[in-house]
């Protein structure tokens, strides 16, 4: 089963634009409560980065995204 968000915030800490102005990074943090299977709510926070490309008709796509929490990895279980 694929976890649910209950709620999801980032906060932009840095945006680069290219001299061409056809491309951009935005990067930053992010906190996020997902739930697991039983319900239970799981915090995560952790960094986020982007690259967004200027397309033909003036809008911005994002082409490229990457996160990775913060916290420690789990244990993992033993058999």
């Amino acid at each position: 089963m694929i976890a649910s968000a209950s709620s999801v915030s980032w906060k932009a800490t840095r945006v680069e634009v290219a001299k061409s102005g056809d491309m951009a990074y935005v990067s930053g943090t992010y906190e996020v409560t997902m739930n697991d299977a039983s319900g239970k709510p799981v915090p995560d926070h952790g960094k986020y980065l982007e690259v967004w490309e200027k397309q033909a008709d003036g809008k911005w796509k994002c082409g490229t995204d990457i996160w990775n929490s913060d916290l420690p990895v789990a244990p993992a279980e033993k058999k």
